[in-house]
C-alpha cells in the first residue's frame, strides 16, 4: 500500500463512480479498477460493494476513509512543512534589536512579518550596535537591527533600512526649553551627553560629522550607554543630549524634547539598517529584511523568492 493507492481509493469514495474517479484522477478506469483491487487485496479487506446500483462504501471502507483522508493530509502537511523550512519560511530566527529601534521601528516590522510568516518564530534581544554585530559574526544571532558603522565589517553585510531624524533633549530648566526648535549651531559650548563611541560608533560618529559640518565643537562630559542612563541625566541639568526622535515616547519630569535642524532648516537624521552575515546559513533572514525594507520604505511590496536581498556595495 502506498500514498498514490491511498489517494485513488479517497477520490473514488468521494465520486462513488469509477469513470469519474478516472477522470479526476487523469487515468483510464480499468486501471483504476486493478488499483483498488490490489488494495483491497493487500488489506484483506473488502472496501466497496458494486452492483447493479452502483459503488458503495462497506462499513469497513467508511472508516479506512477517515484513517486515508488524515494520512494524506498528514503527508501533505510533512511536504509543506518541508519546503517551508527550506525556503526560510518556518523555524527560529534570532534577532537583536538597538533601543532606539525597538521603541518605533520594531513594532511595525514584527506585525507585517507575523502576517507574512505566521509558522518563523522569533526570538528577540536588545543589545549595543557593537555587541549585536559582534553576535552576528559570531553566529549567535542571526540578524541585528542597528546603526550601522561608517565602514564595512569582515562577513558582516549591512541592508539600508531607513533614516529617523534627531532630535534635542535638555532640562524643562534649559533657557531653550520653551522654543519648538533649535539649531545644531546654537549648540556651541553646551556640555553634551553623548553614547558611549564603544557602544555604538556608527550613531558616534555621525553625531561628530554633523557638528563639524556646522562648525561645532561639543564638549562632552558624560558618556553613556543606554537612553534611560542618558535621559535622567539629561532632567537633572548635566548637559543636553542628542537623540533619536523615538525618545520621544521616554517621557521624564524636567524633561524636554526639541526639534533639532542644520542651519538650513534641515531635520538632522542618522542611518538604521539590518546586519546578517553575508553568507547566513538561516533562509528567513531574507525574509526579515524584505519584510523591513518593504515597511520602512526602502522597497516595493514583492512576493518570497528563492533569490535573498543584496547588500550595497561599500
Amino acid at each position: 500500500m502506498d500514498f498514490r493507492q491511498l489517494r485513488q481509493f479517497v477520490v473514488l469514495a468521494s465520486e462513488l463512480n469509477f469513470r469519474k474517479a478516472a477522470e479526476r484522477l487523469h487515468m483510464t478506469q480499468p486501471p483504476l479498477s486493478i488499483a483498488i483491487k490490489r488494495l483491497e487485496e493487500d488489506l484483506e479487506v473488502k472496501l466497496f460493494e458494486r452492483d447493479r446500483q452502483g459503488v458503495r462504501l462497506t462499513p469497513a471502507g467508511m472508516v479506512f476513509l477517515g484513517e486515508a483522508q488524515r494520512l494524506i493530509e498528514g503527508a501533505d502537511n510533512a511536504v509543506k512543512a518541508t519546503q517551508d523550512a527550506d525556503k526560510g519560511q518556518i523555524g527560529t530566527l534570532r534577532v537583536s534589536v538597538v533601543p532606539s529601534a525597538s521603541l518605533e521601528l520594531l513594532p511595525d516590522i514584527l506585525e507585517r512579518f507575523a502576517q507574512r510568516f505566521p509558522s518563523i518564530r522569533l526570538r528577540l534581544s536588545s543589545g549595543s550596535s557593537v555587541s549585536s554585530v559582534g553576535e552576528v559574526q559570531r553566529g549567535e544571532i542571526d540578524a541585528a537591527l542597528l546603526v550601522p558603522p561608517a565602514f564595512g565589517l569582515p562577513s558582516v553585510a549591512f541592508f539600508p533600512l531607513c533614516k529617523p531624524r534627531l532630535v534635542l533633549a535638555l532640562a524643562s530648566s534649559h533657557p531653550m526649553a520653551q522654543a519648538g526648535t533649535a539649531r545644531l549651531s546654537q549648540l556651541q559650548g553646551e556640555p553634551l551627553v553623548s553614547l558611549a563611541h564603544s557602544d555604538s560608533p556608527g550613531f558616534a560618529g555621525e553625531i561628530m560629522r554633523l557638528c563639524q559640518l556646522e562648525g561645532l565643537a561639543p564638549k562632552a562630559l558624560y558618556e553613556s550607554s543606554h537612553a534611560l542612563i542618558t535621559l535622567p541625566l539629561v532632567a537633572a541639568g548635566q548637559g543636553i543630549a542628542i537623540v533619536p526622535e523615538s525618545y520621544r515616547r521616554i517621557q521624564l519630569d524636567k524633561l524636554r524634547y526639541l526639534e533639532l535642524t542644520d542651519s538650513a532648516g534641515e531635520p538632522l537624521r542618522y542611518p538604521i539598517a539590518m546586519a546578517a552575515l553575508e553568507h547566513c546559513n538561516n533562509p528567513a533572514v531574507r525574509w526579515l529584511v524584505e519584510v523591513a525594507q518593504q515597511v520602512l520604505g526602502q522597497a516595493p511590496p514583492a512576493t518570497p523568492s528563492a533569490t535573498p536581498p543584496t547588500a550595497p556595495q561599500s
